[in-house]
Order: structure tokens, then C-alpha cells, then sequence
């Protein structure tokens, strides 16, 4: 990239000339010196689009963005679950907006806030929590654990305050959550308080905690709540406590329940965990194909996009190495004795996942077509799928570095060709002109025969389709009327 990027460094004056009428913000998340690189080469490869890309770029990326995050929405992966759990997520999300809303009205005042939703004060008499609804208990859990104690400027302890058990009234919060868990059986309580224990021992190591917690274990022990309880968010958080600490047997036990629930997070984790296998448990975890290309599969078929990926990364690693395939019986689906078929399947899962926006495969699959090891060298293709994973990934490293190299790449052969061009457009030992449509090789049989470009004067054609096909074909962006 630095190589590139130097190489690149005298076009940025005229550039900046270019653009002086037109000036832009940096996009994308990019700096001002890579929007300027990026201009550069569009400008030498398709200048018509070079106009438009730090408008049309990042208004394409945020619909794509949002498109991505609407997939998969935990709202999304609980569809196949049990109804119950789906709506009680849907309920705690609406519950949020009520409280957050009433909050606001009342200049973040509790005891307001309380009266707006119709609530009882926040310490109310043991006698009257127990009359409270479901919905009034998650309303008080919401409205006490939501507001942080603020953090002293220039202080270290930001990320002490980032934890929810910063909360001034997380005690109380926590004793409506465990209501309407335990009372009311809403599981989703569990997971919420299974999720704020974690936010503590990752963002302040068990700070906020009362001597003796560990909120890593108060964590899973909630999580475990909601799991033995059905919940599918529970089970997958659950099973990823397990496989954090190595203990691939209970994370594959959770997991795999979750799978079932249709919780597609579960699915990919299971199969990761067969294709990998581990020799560091007891009993040992053995390499599994058949099984991870069905849980990937399934995560697939769960609307996942990352299992499509990785479906098309495991076909890949299939097609080139024969030790990997042994793996993989004669009597299974997936088999074949040539490696081609993989490649051709891997390439099917990749264009699936493309379709999903998964950065991960724009990026592999561009590197396929901008490679000619494969046979299958397509360098605008290549182009225009790490012009999507730069979109999708919002201005990400990586796919800049690729879009760098390959927008380079057809900026040399767009110059080699336009050397030959010229060649072949100057008159011959006997002053007859060779048409100026690249691949038409019609030479004059007369001095002038053919029609001159009345733009730029420097073009000769044998006819009219010629003259329009070369406009459309490039000359329209470099004749000089």
C-alpha cells in the first residue's frame, strides 16, 4: 500500500485543481489523503464516476449498512424460536423506548419519569411490588438501572462508568429484573441481567460489584436461567461462556439446542467447532466435515450470511487439498472425486454471501477474479466486489488496499492500451489510416477515407457504428471538443 500510495502522490495536485470548484468531506471513514488516492484513479479509470463517488459512495454504503443490521437483528434470529421469546424481546425493546421517552420529558428525573408511565415510586412497599405486573416490573428495572453515575473529567474511570452496575439504583433495578423472572417467568429478565454482569467484568473487572461477586459467573448463571427456560438467546450466550473458557463439550451441548430453536449464531458456532476440532479436551474433539458442512448449512439456511462464507471458504479448501477431502466420505452428499466441483460450489456459497453483504467473501471473491491463477481472471468484476466490501465495510483497510491495487492495475492497462492505440492510429508506410475502434483492423484502401473525430481531430473511422461504439466504449471521457 505505501508503495502505491507514493506512486500515486503527483496526481494529487491535479486532483486537488480538479476538485478545487468542488470541494468534499472525507467519506466512508476514510482520510482526506485516501479519498484524494481513491479520486485519483477514478479519474484515470472511469471519470464519469469519479464525479459522483464521494456522494454516491457513502449514501450506498449506509442503505447497505442498515440493510445488513435489519438481517440480523436478534428480533430476526429469534423468528423460528418458540413465539414467547420473540415477543418478550420485541416487549423489552418497547419498554426501552417508553422509558428513554418518559426520561427525557422529565429531565431525567425518576420520581417524574415514574408518574408519566403510571408507576409506583421507586421504592415502593414490599407489599406493592408484589402487585406489580410484568410490565411495571421490567418499567422500574429499566428506569432505575438507566442512568450512570457521571464520570469526573480526565478521570480513569470512564470505563468503570460504562458498566450498567454504575448505576447509582442498580440494586433496586436488579430486584424488579428478578421479579419478573422469577415470578413471571420472562426470560428475557435473565438475559438482560446475565448481559449487564458481563458488561461488568468486561468494562470494569468487577468494580461496581458487592464483595465476593464475580460477575463473570453471576453472568452465566443468569444466562443458564434463561437456557434451561428455553430461551434461545440464553442457550447461545450460555454455550459462548463455555466455549470462552475451553470447554468446547458444554459450548457444543448449548449451542446445539439453540440450533434447534433456529438461532442461527449457534448453528456456525457448532459447525466452527467440528471443523476445527480440538485435542486439548477430554474426550477428544475430532475433525467433523460432514457435520460442520450441515450446521453451516444450516445457519445458511437460517438467512446467516457468515455461513455462506465460510461454506464457500471450506468448498475452497476442499477443491486444493486432497488430505482435507479424505475427510469427507464417498457416501456423503458433498463428495466428489474432482476438486473442480468444490471450487465451483465454493464459488456458488461465496456469490450467496455477496448477496448478503458479507465483506468477508466480496473480499475473497474478488481476489478470485482479480487473480489469473484460477482461470478466472475478470479484473472489473474484481473492481466492483471490493468496490462493495469497501461499502460495506464502511471504509475498511483491507478492501481499501485491495480497490487500491486493482483500480492501479486497470489504470496501467488502460494506459498500455491507449500507447498501442495511438501506434496503430498513426498512417502506415503509405499514409492509410487502421479504423480507431479497438479490435477493427479496416484500413483505408485511399488517403482520407475514413471519417475524422470532429471532437478532438485525432480519431479515424472506418464507419459509423465504429465511431459509436468507441464512444461508448471510452472515447466520449478523453475526446477533446
Amino acid at each position: 500500500m505505501a508503495h502505491l500510495m507514493a506512486a500515486l502522490a503527483e496526481e494529487l495536485p491535479r486532483l486537488a485543481q480538479l476538485n478545487q470548484d468542488t470541494p468534499f468531506e472525507p467519506f466512508l471513514n476514510l482520510t482526506r489523503d485516501q479519498c484524494h488516492v481513491l479520486l485519483a484513479l477514478y479519474h484515470a479509470v472511469d471519470p464519469e464516476l469519479e464525479k459522483t463517488v464521494h456522494i454516491l459512495f457513502p449514501e450506498v454504503s449506509k442503505k447497505l449498512v442498515e440493510d445488513y443490521k435489519e438481517r440480523n437483528t436478534v428480533a430476526k434470529k429469534l423468528e423460528r424460536a418458540p413465539e414467547q421469546f420473540l415477543q418478550e424481546y420485541l416487549n423489552l425493546q418497547q419498554v426501552q423506548k417508553a422509558v428513554a421517552s418518559a426520561l427525557v420529558e422529565a429531565d431525567m428525573d425518576i420520581e417524574k419519569a415514574c408518574k408519566i408511565l403510571k408507576l409506583p415510586k421507586p421504592e415502593p412497599s414490599a407489599e406493592s411490588k408484589e402487585k406489580l405486573t410484568v410490565q411495571e416490573c421490567l418499567l422500574m428495572g429499566f428506569i432505575l438501572g438507566g442512568i450512570r453515575e457521571t464520570a469526573t473529567p480526565g478521570s480513569s474511570s470512564t470505563t468503570t462508568n460504562a458498566s450498567p452496575l454504575s448505576s447509582p439504583n442498580f440494586r433496586e433495578a436488579k430486584t424488579y429484573y428478578d421479579m419478573a423472572f422469577e415470578k413471571h417467568g420472562f426470560t428475557m429478565a435473565a438475559v438482560q441481567l446475565g448481559s449487564f454482569y458481563w458488561q461488568e467484568f468486561k468494562a470494569a473487572g468487577g468494580a461496581n460489584c458487592l464483595a465476593g461477586e464475580d460477575p463473570e459467573k453471576i453472568s452465566a448463571e443468569y444466562y443458564e436461567k434463561a437456557a434451561k427456560a428455553g430461551n434461545p438467546m440464553g442457550m447461545h450466550k450460555l454455550a459462548w461462556h463455555y466455549d470462552q473458557s475451553g470447554d468446547w463439550h458444554k459450548a457444543l451441548e448449548w449451542y446445539e439446542q439453540a440450533a434447534d430453536c433456529g438461532y442461527p449464531d449457534s448453528a456456525h458456532n457448532v459447525a466452527m467447532i467440528y471443523q476445527e476440532g480440538s485435542q486439548k479436551v477430554e474426550p477428544k474433539i475430532e475433525v467433523n466435515i460432514p457435520l460442520a458442512l450441515e450446521f453451516y448449512l444450516r445457519g445458511l439456511n437460517y438467512g446467516y450470511g457468515p455461513s455462506a462464507t465460510q461454506l464457500g471458504k471450506l468448498y475452497f479448501q476442499l477443491a486444493g487439498d486432497s488430505s482435507l477431502r479424505s475427510l469427507l466420505p464417498e457416501t456423503d452428499r458433498a463428495y466428489s472425486d474432482d476438486p473442480k466441483e468444490y471450487l465451483t460450489t465454493a464459488i456458488s456459497y461465496f456469490d450467496q454471501a455477496a448477496t448478503l453483504c458479507e465483506t468477508d467473501a466480496l473480499l475473497t471473491l474478488g481476489m478470485i477474479y482479480g487473480s489469473k491463477d484460477l482461470g478466472m481472471y475478470d479484473i472489473e468484476r474484481a473492481q466492483n466486489l471490493f468496490e462493495l466490501a469497501l461499502l460495506t465495510s464502511e471504509g475498511g483497510k483491507e478492501p481499501f488496499e485491495y480497490l487500491i491495487r486493482t483500480l492501479n492495475a486497470r489504470r496501467t492497462l488502460i494506459q498500455g492500451k491507449e500507447e498501442k492505440k495511438s501506434k496503430a492510429d498513426e498512417p502506415n508506410a503509405d499514409g492509410l489510416r487502421t479504423c480507431s475502434m479497438s479490435g477493427c483492423q479496416n484500413v483505408e484502401t485511399s488517403k482520407g477515407e475514413f471519417k475524422r473525430c470532429a471532437g478532438c481531430k485525432k480519431m479515424f473511422y472506418c464507419s459509423r457504428a465504429c465511431q459509436v461504439n468507441d464512444w461508448k466504449q471510452g472515447h466520449k471521457n478523453k475526446c477533446n471538443k
